[in-house]
């Protein structure tokens, strides 16, 4: 139990530069202490002995600058106060997700644990007027120390960077293997909100598993603190604090009474959440009902929101946020502050709640060849995007796209995969991913032409942008033909249906707006396929 202990109390200490011991409990993995004396007493000795040292970890708070959350919070009470913010019946929200992996592409997160988060978010948020969407895709980062330890100088440049290239205009989220330096042994800080880079840091394992951390640092994005601010680091015990608690300021903030009377300055400054010393940090996580009779100076029983969101209860849901939090919320998106999320865009908000059909191959079949796989599913309604994960052995593939079928090239001979497909659109994704195995033998693509054609020739190739390729040849039949044109991932980047006559053919397709690299053209009719590679340079 010790030495679960001293890895929380490094942490502690570790914020000791903010002059103030506060950290965020929702970015601590939570413990139960039933010997709530023994704690105390391991707390307080291990604190006097390093209270000394300065450490430079603000990824151990849940907020990098408690002070200026604090601010931004009068500010947007004194704005509804004042009139000059409005609440909106709906307040669309762009989420840039950067999706951070290894220098080498491994350990990122599944898309689909995404969209799953995503569907979280939006149900969480229903009462508070929020619709979170999906800004323009997902950014892939592969970048270690981004995705180890994205509080050091070279992880947090790397960050700055990409939050202004490919998230300008929208609430930056980083997915990571750590929200910390990485140097504690299976990581202790689960996310945490920056207000001086304005993103949110969180864990992956925290993501589309049901949590709720990640709406909790959204309440910080919107200004919002604890109900038990100030506590974080010392939650209440009787031999320490006393009972009635008769001390009127703990860590520089004033304690909040049960008769509101001080509500407006003291504690978390919303009167319609009430006191909470910080119970929650050593209470059980299967929540029992709050029982603990503690009582503030007046006498008044505390009785916390165990079901708030900022609170550090777990266990405790369904979780809510009060009105005025809300209020708040809302007041912080119409700040100066927030006018970058402010665009004008409205974006999808169909529901996309049915789950694909995997089509083909069969479940459990083994495919005719390994290196020329066309994987098929039926469409979603209201599904704008699809994503692809194929997973066997040391292959990993992941793919996006707007159709209902890719053509694979690059899978591995006698090997078993998982594939999946999870429908969605950019601001709704709840139907879920639908998984099939399929498995390859070791037999190549037919080299032979199909029997309408005698032979086939491409040219240019390579093709260069600004030109045509030029499809030539021969058939011994008239057929209807599909055209298409796949990547290296597996994507169908154009498609179109050509009459093939008895005799000479040709067909010229301008190749623009594409990237150098190696595609699959594929032109089918009932009689057979003709696969040939194209080589595109810009």
């Amino acid at each position: 139990m010790y030495d679960i202990l001293r890895i929380h109390m490094v942490n502690v200490v570790q914020v000791m530069q903010h002059g103030l011991t506060i950290f965020c409990y929702y970015c601590i993995n939570k413990i139960f202490y039933p010997m709530r004396f023994v704690f105390t007493v391991l707390f307080l000795g291990f604190l006097s002995t390093l209270q000394g040292q300065k450490v430079d970890y603000a990824g151990a708070n849940c907020v990098d600058d408690h002070h200026e959350l604090r601010q931004r919070l009068i500010a947007n009470k004194a704005a509804l106060q004042s009139g000059r913010a409005f609440p909106r019946e709906t307040i669309y929200v762009p989420v840039k997700f950067h999706l951070a992996a290894e220098t080498d592409g491994s350990g990122r997160i599944e898309v689909a644990d995404i969209l799953n988060q995503l569907c979280t978010l939006n149900v969480e948020f229903e009462d508070s007027g929020f619709v979170f969407y999906i800004d323009s895709g997902f950014n892939q980062l592969n970048n270690t120390n981004v995705f180890e330890s994205p509080t050091a100088a070279t992880g947090v440049a790397r960050m700055i960077r990409e939050a202004r290239d490919e998230g300008p205009n929208a609430l930056n989220i980083f997915v990571t293997q750590n929200a910390d330096r990485g140097n504690i042994e299976n990581g202790t800080v689960l996310g945490f909100y920056s207000i001086q880079n304005d993103w949110i840091v969180i864990r992956k394992s925290q993501i589309g598993n049901g949590e709720n951390t990640l709406a909790h640092e959204i309440g910080h994005y919107f200004s919002l603190s604890h109900p038990h601010v100030g506590w974080e680091s010392e939650p209440w015990e009787q031999s320490r604090h006393g009972n009635p608690v008769l001390i009127r300021v703990i860590n520089g903030i004033q304690i909040e009474l049960v008769d509101k009377s001080n509500c407006e300055s003291a504690g978390d400054m919303v009167c319609d959440t009430p006191p909470d010393y910080n119970f929650g940090l050593t209470w059980d996580s299967r929540c029992p009902t709050f029982d603990l009779d503690v009582t503030d100076r007046n006498g008044d029983t505390i009785a916390p929101a165990q079901n708030n969101y900022m609170s550090y209860f777990l266990g405790c849901g369904p979780y809510e946020f009060s009105p005025q939090q809300n209020n708040i919320m809302m007041a912080d998106y119409n700040s100066s502050l927030k006018s970058y999320l402010r665009t004008g865009y409205v974006p999808n908000t169909s529901e996309v709640t049915e789950k694909v059909a995997l089509i083909a191959p069969g479940n459990n079949t083994t495919t005719e060849f390994y290196n020329g796989v066309e994987l098929k599913w039926s469409s979603s309604e209201n599904a704008t995007n699809y994503s692809i994960l194929i997973k066997g052995g040391q292959d990993e593939i992941a793919i996006i796209t707007q159709d209902t079928a890719i053509y694979m090239t690059e899978l591995s001979p006698n090997r078993t995969y998982t594939w999946s497909v999870t429908p969605f659109n950019e601001s709704s994704a709840c139907a879920g991913k639908t998984t099939n195995i399929l498995k390859t033998n070791d037999m190549t693509t037919a080299t032979e032409d199909p029997l309408f054609s005698t032979e086939i020739l491409l040219s240019p190739n390579p093709v260069y942008l600004g030109q045509s390729l030029r499809i030539a040849f021969d058939s011994t039949e008239k057929l209807n033909g599909s055209l298409q044109l796949y990547n290296q991932k597996g994507q169908r980047i154009l498609q179109s249906q050509e009459a093939i006559s008895i005799g000479n053919n040709e067909i010229s397709i301008p190749i623009n707006d594409l990237s150098s690299g190696i595609y699959m053209l594929s032109l089918t009719t009932e009689m057979g396929s003709i696969n040939r590679k194209v080589i595109i340079n810009n």
